[in-house]
């Protein structure tokens, strides 16, 4: 699965949905609703912040793509943990926060903006969606820790 332990790459906060993010020096992330200030903070009780993998996004660039973490339109870029295997229930300690994984992040039509293929490309290896169980300041550089993975339930 990948190292047990990684570092947050970036933090990025968005505005305005559907559009790129911006990369940030730090975020506070608010348990029970979001990064402050994100245009997504506050809607969906379990939704809250989207992580993507700095692995996929560096072999998309290596492919040719012309992506960048702001492009992708995810919060927080990790590097070492094997995110796209984490299961549902999975706890990540990133700095003094604590995010529950919910659900595999999908590829949203935006990215198709970048190039038609990306949908079909990173089905699969989009990241994750969580929802912030202990809050706090996160900024790059910060390690992760995977606190629990859960097995596959089949």
């Amino acid at each position: 699965m990948g190292s047990d332990r990684g570092k947050l790459r970036g933090v990025y906060v968005g505005t305005r949905r559907g559009q790129a993010k911006t990369e940030a020096g730090e975020a506070e992330l608010v348990a029970g609703h979001g990064l402050r200030g994100d245009s997504h903070a506050g809607i969906d009780r379990d939704r809250q912040v989207s992580l993507f993998s700095s692995e996929v996004l560096d072999g998309l660039r290596a492919e040719g793509f012309p992506v960048t973490p702001e492009s992708l339109s995810a919060n927080l870029l990790t590097e070492r943990i094997g995110l796209d295997k984490l299961k549902p229930g999975s706890r990540l300690r990133i700095g003094e926060t604590t995010i529950e994984i919910v659900e595999p992040r999908k590829p949203c039509r935006s990215i198709t903006r970048i190039d038609n293929r990306l949908p079909k490309l990173l089905y699969g290896k989009c990241g994750q969606l969580g929802k912030i169980l202990e809050g706090g300041t996160v900024r790059p550089g910060d390690e992760i820790e995977i606190l629990v993975d859960q097995p596959a339930l089949f």
